[in-house]
């Protein structure tokens, strides 16, 4: 059966048969810095206590910040990930620039993986990545993935419950600082891969049937709150709307039964199911768009592996799927 693309493939170059950690750098497009420079208004005078952030090298403007705010060189947020490829025997795997440089982003294969009990072929690799943040929206960060090969499904290990500051950066004076805390914090997060086994085994134990299935789906996307005393001409929309999300809960739930490696059987069915549907079915027409593929590729690998709305979904998932309690059986969504 043929994998589906991972999201960082499609975004990504391919670095594989990289080791030096400078090849990595110029291979990906990472050997630029990024400088601030004054803010001026349409008249010429400088705005205080505000600074553009740009590439040194093309002047691309990534954002604005504050005077507080200090650059991380992007070869010193790389330097600890290279040392944590070369100590755990990873392979580099594929890194890119998001927005021209905005973002910065590597990963690494880990050599073990590990399959589940009750399906010795569906296997998990284990992966490494390290996230460089350029424009001032977020800090730099380190993270645990898991990726099932059977269908490139990701999962960042490293969720709130697991105090993602232990594993970032920030753009302060005490970055230097920071990284170091980070780096050892890191250290410490290649156990959470271990808690993903023991958790996916757990669900794959876990029994579930079609109706209960949709039940689940229910509670992932829930109706949203409408008042239903608005006007007339509103009440299309709110149809269409009610369309749209079921289309979408069916769509997981014949995930759940045909996606790739699933049987329809286990609550580790259901994960996978949602995780297909937003790596890889959720608006996929806009992937293979000639224009805005690229772009929408890269919006779609930061939102679901990062830091966004797919990441949370997923998270969301694993919250109620770990839960002992039963999902309401529903034959058909309201």
């Amino acid at each position: 059966m043929e994998q589906l693309t991972a999201l960082d493939q499609r975004t990504g170059t391919d670095i594989t048969k990289s080791y030096d950690a400078h090849e990595v750098m110029h291979k990906a497009g990472f050997d630029f810095e990024v400088e601030t420079v004054p803010v001026h208004d349409p008249e010429g005078s400088q705005v205080l206590g505000r600074n553009l952030l740009r590439r040194s090298d093309t002047k691309q403007v990534f954002g604005v910040v504050g005077n507080r705010y200090q650059t991380v060189p992007v070869e010193e947020m790389f330097k600890p990930f290279h040392r944590m490829v070369e100590q755990y025997g990873a392979s580099y795997e594929t890194a890119g620039l998001i927005g021209g440089g905005r973002k910065c982003w590597a990963s690494a294969v880990l050599p073990d993986t590990f399959k589940l009990k009750g399906r010795p072929e569906d296997e998990i690799q284990k992966r490494i990545m390290v996230l460089i943040s350029n424009d001032g929206t977020s800090k730099n960060s380190y993270m645990s993935i898991a990726n099932r090969i059977f269908c490139n499904n990701q999962i960042n290990l490293i969720s709130r419950r697991h105090q993602q500051s232990n594993y970032k950066v920030g753009h302060t004076s005490t970055w230097e600082d920071q990284l170091v805390d980070a780096q050892l914090g890191f250290d410490g997060a290649l156990s959470l891969h271990k808690e993903f086994e023991f958790m996916a085994n757990d669900l794959n134990s876990k029994k579930m049937s079609e109706e209960e299935m949709r039940g689940f789906s229910s509670e992932l996307f829930p109706h949203q709150t409408y008042e239903y005393q608005k006007k007339e001409k509103d009440k299309e929309k709110i149809m269409r709307s009610l369309n749209r999300l079921n289309i979408k809960r069916e769509e997981v739930v014949t995930l759940f039964k045909e996606g790739r490696g699933n049987v329809g059987s286990t609550r580790w069915d259901a994960l996978n199911a949602v995780t297909e549907y937003l790596d890889h079915h959720k608006q996929a027409s806009r992937l293979s768009n000639e224009k805005t593929g690229a772009a929408h590729a890269e919006k779609r690998f930061v939102s679901n592996v990062i830091q966004g709305s797919g990441n949370s979904m997923k998270q969301r998932a694993i919250t109620l799927l770990s839960d002992v309690k039963k999902f309401k059986k529903v034959e058909q969504f309201a």
